[in-house]
């Protein structure tokens, strides 16, 4: 993989030679066919996790504009302070399930790297998985608490219009 060589002044450096994968082209076709598969369902699931945590924040302006539209009386309100407890809920636990499903993707991805080439390794590993697992923990995190916080904004709103 690496054998050292002197650098210009005079200490032992390891030199990068890469090794190719050893299978077989149809099956190195097929990793890599399932590779882009995984890599793929990764960005969608990410992209519908955004896209659930706007729709939902939409969905509270409107629960909102409701109220405030039909005069809202107290049982009304609180039909629709249950959806927004039911809705937030629903929501978290959907984006729980979209970190899953990357998760099982990088997992497919980690096992064909191991046999694809150590060139290939190498570049994958570049991003430490460790910094992987915070900046995904980070952002769902991120989510979870904006939804949070339209939620609770949401229902005091609701709570506001009755006084």
């Amino acid at each position: 993989m690496s054998e050292k060589k002197p650098d210009k002044s005079g200490n032992s450096v390891k030199k990068f030679e890469n090794e190719p994968t050893s299978l077989e082209e149809s099956s190195h076709l097929e990793m890599i066919t399932l590779f882009k598969e995984s890599a793929s369902s990764i960005r969608f699931a990410k992209h519908m996790q955004w896209w659930t945590v706007g729709s939902t924040l939409l969905a509270f302006g409107a629960i909102i504009g409701i109220a405030k539209l039909v005069s809202a009386d107290q049982e009304f309100t609180n039909i629709l302070k249950a959806i927004v407890i039911l809705l937030t809920t629903s929501v978290i636990l959907t984006l729980v399930i979209y970190q899953f499903w990357q998760h099982t993707n990088l997992l497919k991805m980690e096992e064909i790297t191991k046999n694809m080439s150590s060139l290939f390794v190498k570049v994958r590993r570049i991003k430490s998985k460790r910094e992987a697992n915070i900046h995904r923990y980070l952002l769902i995190l991120f989510m979870i608490s904006t939804l949070a916080l339209g939620a609770t904004v949401t229902y005091l709103g609701l709570e506001q219009m009755l006084k």
